[in-house]
Formats: structure tokens, C-alpha cells, sequence
């Protein structure tokens, strides 16, 4: 399938006009700048590319080069950011994409644009999906990737996750005359899970075992419905379950534990909401813990939850925490 505006557009909020894009100068990220800059074109919206530039390889900064170069041709606002670090040599992805997310969202803020794009594409909500899977996630986790999320305070946009590489590759070629790109090879390591997962596709994917794109994607766009639906109970009474600091345990145990975990969860995100890698596992743990007829205190997530006179449990955080 090629992408053009009119089948890109149904995936972009309409109040939605200004845009920072996060371009790698691979193919995905290449042909997202390409599109949303006709986009903007054709409904007067402001983008401009950001180029991270992670000084992970010796030739990082000089194969950005020609990208700059194409999107001075194409008339795109472009930025490039620099992550400075030391040596690293453990938890290199981690890290990289932190520092990406952190880079791109103080740009954002600097220039005051609320919305950050990112080039994610189908079998990246592929691969997302059997690493947690992997790991037994829950409902939240297995919904993987969301296309429209919050980062912080901005917004989170992915236009492209409904698209497969070789969708993006097509339209780069076909629509817009491009056949070279960015190939980090990184994205050919093994020593990465995700590029483990990756290599996995094509048997996965094969008439033995049927786990393509199309229909494992299917399940997920389930499972986010399911995911949307148990947020919607949650917000709609998570006042008479959780307020002024105070968890009602009365009624927190009346809950399906299901629901008693994304209120730990939502009360961890009211007083850190960045720290928002909670596993589901430890909040399986704290759930059952919170519920036993021998609560007392637990600390939890940098959080003192403690049951007081009122048989209510009072929440707040833990004196180390405050003192760092």
C-alpha cells in the first residue's frame, strides 16, 4: 500500500497543528517527515524534524548529512539535537531511548509545540507485543504500543502504526523517488531483544504458526479496546476509592483485583507521574499484600501505604525519598 495525506489524515487529531517530528533518517522516520510535511502543506500546520544525533557510532554524525540536505531541498524546519554522555556499556537501548524521549520533549517545550511524532510502525507493535508477552504482562501491557499517548505533559503521536515497513519503503520509493536511507546497525544486533524478535518474524509469521502482522496486530487493537474500557470504570470512580491521599480499603477490596491494580498503579503516577514502568507483577504482589487481614504498612514505589484508625490506608512518600 502506498500512504498519501488522505489515508495518513485519519489518523491525526484535527485540533492537532503543530508538530515536532522525531527523525532517526531511517526509512520509517524519512517517510513520516515526507508525508506530515504535505500534511502540513495541505492544512497549514507547522512541523519541524528533529534529528538525535546519540554519539553511539563513529559515523552517527556524518550519515545524518544527506538527510539535512533532503529536508533543506524539501524546505522542512530541522533541528539537531546531541545527547552527551560518557562511556556506556550496559543498558545501551534503554538509555538511547531516554535520552531520545528526554531530548525530544524539551525541544517540544522549548519551541512550545505539544505534539511529538514518532515513526512506529506495525511490526514494531509486533515485536512490542511478544516481548511482553515474553515477560507475562498484563492487559495494559499486551495493548503494547498506543497511536495517540501522553509523554509527560505533550502529546504522543504515531501515524504510521498501522502501516508495515515494507507500506513505508514503497511510498518512499514510489512517492517520493527515495531509495537510500539511514541503516543503523544497531537495528542488526542480536544482542538486543528486539532485534531478537525481529529476525523471529519470518518463521513466527509462516503457515506453521500464523502470527503475522495483520493478525496479531488484530488482537492487540482488542486488547487496547479492553485496556480503554477498564480506564474508563477506573476514572469514573477512582474519587470514592482514592482521595485526599486516603485509599478506602473498604471498598478497595470489594474491587476485581484487575481494577485493584491499576488504582496502585494510578495512585504511584498521581505522585510520580513520570515513573511510569510499574511491573505487573510487583503490583500483583502489593495488591494481595494491601488486601491480607494482617495490613498494616507497606512501602511501595518510594510510597508509605499504612492503614490508620480510620481502617483506611494513608498514602504518602517515604521520608528517603523526600530528603533526596
Amino acid at each position: 500500500m502506498l500512504i498519501n495525506t488522505d489515508i495518513l489524515k485519519q489518523y491525526i487529531p484535527k485540533d492537532l497543528d503543530k508538530f515536532v517530528i522525531g527523525l532517526s533518517g531511517g526509512a520509517d522516520s524519512l517517510c513520516l517527515t515526507l508525508l506530515l510535511n504535505e500534511y502540513a502543506h495541505d492544512n497549514n500546520c507547522q512541523i519541524i524534524a528533529c534529528i538525535v544525533d546519540h554519539k553511539l557510532r563513529v559515523e552517527s554524525s556524518t550519515e545524518i548529512l544527506p538527510i539535512i540536505e533532503l529536508l533543506k531541498h524539501n524546505n522542512i524546519k530541522y533541528k539537531v539535537l546531541v545527547w552527551e554522555h560518557g562511556n556506556i556499556n550496559t543498558k545501551i537501548e534503554l538509555q538511547a531511548r531516554q535520552a531520545r524521549y528526554n531530548l525530544l520533549y524539551n525541544f517540544c517545550k522549548s519551541i512550545n509545540y505539544n505534539c511529538l511524532c514518532i515513526a512506529h510502525h506495525a511490526l514494531d507493535q509486533w515485536e512490542t507485543f511478544f516481548m511482553r508477552l515474553s515477560r507475562g504482562s498484563g492487559i495494559r501491557g499486551l495493548a503494547s504500543i498506543s497511536p495517540l499517548s501522553n509523554f509527560k505533559d505533550i502529546i504522543l503521536l504515531r501515524p504510521l502504526l498501522h502501516f508495515t515497513p515494507q507500506d513505508i519503503k514503497d511510498t518512499l520509493k514510489y512517492r517520493f523517488n527515495i531509495t537510500e536511507y539511514v541503516k543503523d546497525s544497531m537495528n542488526y544486533d542480536t544482542k538486543f531483544e528486539r532485534v531478537k524478535w525481529r529476525q523471529s518474524y519470518e518463521l513466527l509469521s509462516s503457515n506453521k504458526y500464523n502470527l503475522n502482522i495483520e493478525n496479531v496486530n488484530k488482537s492487540i487493537d482488542r486488547i487496547q479496546r479492553a485496556n480503554d474500557c477498564l480506564d474508563y470504570v477506573l476514572q469514573n470512580n477512582i474519587n470514592e476509592l482514592y482521595n485526599n491521599s486516603y485509599l478506602n480499603l473498604k471498598l478497595f477490596k470489594q474491587q476485581h483485583i484487575e481494577m485493584q491494580i491499576r488504582i496502585l498503579r494510578h495512585i504511584v503516577n498521581t505522585f510520580f507521574p513520570e515513573e511510569q514502568i510499574i511491573s505487573y507483577e510487583l503490583l500483583e504482589r502489593m495488591a494481595k499484600s494491601i488486601i491480607a487481614t494482617n495490613f498494616n504498612a507497606i512501602n511501595f514505589c518510594h510510597l508509605v501505604f499504612k492503614r490508620d484508625k480510620t481502617k483506611n490506608i494513608k498514602v504518602y512518600i517515604e521520608k528517603r525519598r523526600n530528603n533526596t
